[in-house]
């Protein structure tokens, strides 16, 4: 098996091994543990998609499937989270904000026992079963090659693929039907995905990993934006002078990001525009 498709598969275990080991932690209540347990999920669903034509067709359409639930499931408690946690920090010296935070505790906690319900139930279980199924024979058998696997070309182009797809989503983002925030939420998942991709050929691919970190920095501009579309989504039906507050201090972070990521787009455009290719974000160029 090629050193490439070795690292794919390293991946995908370390991320299994997470889904299993973590559980533990949400019902704990350890910091970050829905978070993390979220991100397996989704470096799994990612690098599925990505990997998806040299799969094995059935077997990686029952866990997109799957893992659409689970990740769906998780990302309601992580929202929560994420809410309680701004707010938590606009508010931090005002009394008059204990009652509104207090609701959003109590709302963020709810949805962890829900999630604990959750990530204790057959189907989760069943999940993650299926996940080690999978990278224990991912491969289709055309791709398998008496047990070589796909070829490090075969597996850089679909990597490639993942990159090409941040471009065009950078490109069509005021195009987006839905308005601008949702093609700015499309920008982020795409470069999710191509951070992902690039993380699991790391162990294989020099300069993946340095690749891997120039789509994080993307993504995480891009989820200052995302953050307060949650706030305003949550917060807009209660009335009063702190929601008002905290619905334009997000707003006026949302802005100040979405600048940043405009401003680093024309840095990187400039720097490539040599080359003819459209760069998604001033740092490293990929591999």
């Amino acid at each position: 098996m090629s050193k490439t498709a070795s690292s794919v598969e390293g991946y995908w275990i370390e991320q299994i091994g997470l889904m299993r080991e973590l559980p533990a932690a949400v019902t704990a209540n350890e910091p970050e543990s829905i978070h993390d347990l979220r991100a397996a999920g989704r470096r799994l669903k990612a690098t599925i998609r990505v990997y998806r034509p040299l799969l094995r067709p059935r077997l990686a359409e029952a866990l997109l499937a799957e893992l659409d639930w689970y990740n769906s499931e998780l990302g309601r408690a992580r929202d929560a989270e994420v809410i309680h946690e701004h707010m938590a920090e606009l508010f931090a010296d005002r009394a008059d904000a204990k009652p509104l935070l207090d609701e959003l505790a109590g709302e963020q906690e709810s949805l962890r026992q829900e999630a604990i319900t959750i990530l204790g139930g057959d189907r989760a279980a069943a999940l993650v079963d299926l996940a080690g199924v999978m990278v224990a024979q991912p491969w289709r058998r055309s791709k398998a090659r008496k047990g070589k696997g796909p070829t490090r070309e075969q597996i850089m182009r679909r990597v490639g693929w993942a990159e090409q797809r941040v471009g065009k989503a950078w490109q069509e983002v005021d195009a987006h039907p839905e308005g601008r925030w949702a093609g700015l939420h499309l920008l982020r998942r795409r470069a999710k995905a191509a951070r992902y991709a690039y993380e699991s050929v790391a162990a294989a691919r020099s300069g993946a990993a340095a690749t891997a970190r120039y789509y994080a920095e993307l993504a995480d501009l891009l989820g200052m934006v995302q953050d307060a579309v949650i706030v305003e989504r949550v917060l807009a039906g209660r009335p009063g002078e702190l929601t008002e507050y905290a619905l334009d201090e997000q707003r006026r972070r949302s802005q100040a990001a979405e600048k940043r990521v405009a401003d680093a787009r024309k840095s990187a455009t400039a720097s490539t525009a040599d080359s003819g290719r459209l760069a998604t974000a001033p740092a490293q160029p990929p591999v």
